[in-house]
């Protein structure tokens, strides 16, 4: 089977490594303008030429987000910004707008075209003018089941990629391009800048009542009528496969390094699993999903991607949250591994959360399945003995069970209360 590609966040240079150090093949991040991701840390063309050095070193790839709507006023400096670019020579450019694909030709010669899913591709028509306009790859609208999928990647040939999203939040919207944030807070959601109306709370008026605010009861915490579940495609990688995509992206530039690590961790071994052994894949399924599940996240769906008997409408149903807008936290990152120490068993580890003596805590190394071991001995820089870490940033040092590699990630199951 052809080789697929797992494409991961990046937020800042942090979370790129972390996606990188767990499995990701790929990452798309954005720079200090033009990206639908205005609130993240996002990269100077400093930080970019470091982040595209490493992935060179790694032979991954890194794609550049320019995948606003942009305004008249926005077209001099995307000009410009496209061909700063092409110093850095980013594997792929991000696009949404027909108007700076054709910019991308003339200022970013070189770089490959990546489609947003923002165009809202969604059938084979489009894919194929998209196409023929210069698109290397289509990343396709999230209301497809993986079926239409298949259809588009026949319909477009080999010389084109198709990517799709398997994990992350939702938008209501098709595929993110939202009005209610300008219309409702005056930030425009299409220029990166999205004040999330679909996580509030709504109540209904009658007009000729004004100020009378009726609301909308689910239960007595009320409703939350635009509040998506996030997409979670773990327990159905046989039928991502046979979708004929070539890239699988995880959405989330706005997240945790621990979220980056952990879902990336838990789609490649995934992948890798089925790739080896089918039956390997399907006896790891809860475990995989148990590892996506630990960084805080909402409820989980499939949304549109499975082929079921289930209606469009009814998927839009299953696929929300009415009672509230909350996440679900179930376990803390405390940790992280800067080295390790055969002889000694013990792991030296930058201070993330508190961590104390007979607290049992979970392994999470880029390349070993998770391991739950109790704390048994502590130490702080100076070898002395402790029976807490507790102070943020500190080092110390932690006697594991069993050998640990530089970047585990030490893990605490908390109260979701």
């Amino acid at each position: 089977m052809k080789k697929i590609e797992l494409l991961a966040p990046a937020g800042n240079i942090e979370k790129l490594r972390f996606a990188f150090a767990y499995g990701a093949d790929a990452a798309y991040l954005g720079l200090n303008r033009f990206s639908l991701r205005d609130k993240a840390d996002n990269f100077s063309y400093d930080d970019l030429e470091k982040a595209i050095l490493y992935a060179k070193e790694l032979n991954k790839k890194i794609y550049v987000t320019l995948n606003i709507l942009p305004k008249n006023k926005d077209i001099e400096d995307i000009a410009k910004t496209m061909s700063e670019l092409t110093q850095f020579k980013p594997d792929a450019l991000i696009i949404a707008d027909i108007g700076l694909i054709e910019m991308a030709k003339k200022y970013a010669k070189g770089i490959d075209i990546h489609v947003s899913t923002q165009a809202n591709i969604l059938n084979v028509e489009s894919a194929k003018v998209f196409c023929k306009l210069g698109a290397k790859r289509l990343i396709l609208a999230r209301e497809l089941s993986l079926d239409d999928v298949g259809r588009i990647k026949d319909a477009v040939g080999k010389e084109h990629e198709i990517e799709i999203f398997i994990h992350g939040a939702m938008c209501v919207s098709y595929s993110g391009r939202c009005l209610l944030s300008s219309y409702m807070a005056g930030r425009d959601a299409n220029q990166g800048d999205c004040a999330q109306p679909c996580r509030w709370k709504y109540a209904l008026m009658e007009e000729k009542r004004p100020g009378q605010y009726f609301e909308v009861y689910e239960d007595n915490s009320g409703s939350y009528i635009l509040n998506s579940k996030d997409l979670n495609l773990i327990k159905h990688i046989p039928q991502l496969l046979e979708s004929k995509a070539d890239s699988f992206k995880i959405e989330g530039r706005m997240k945790s390094s621990f979220y980056v690590a952990t879902v990336c961790k838990a789609y490649r071994s995934a992948f890798d699993d089925y790739l080896e052994n089918p039956e390997k894949y399907y006896s790891n399924i809860e475990y995989y999903n148990q590892i996506v599940s630990m960084p805080s996240h909402r409820q989980f769906t499939t949304a549109y991607n499975i082929n079921d008997e289930k209606d469009y409408i009814q998927k839009t149903k299953d696929s929300m949250i009415y009672s509230d807008s909350s996440y679900i936290r179930s376990h803390t990152y405390t940790g992280l591994v800067q080295n390790y120490d055969e002889k000694t068993f013990l792991a030296k580890v930058y201070e993330i959360n508190p961590v104390f003596i007979n607290d049992e805590i979970i392994l999470m190394s880029p390349h070993f399945k998770n391991y739950r071991q109790t704390v048994s001995m502590l130490y702080d820089k100076d070898m002395n003995p402790i029976d807490k870490a507790n102070h943020p940033g500190m080092v110390y040092y932690i006697k594991t069970d069993i050998p640990v590699e530089k970047d585990t990630i030490i893990i605490k199951e908390v109260s979701n209360e």
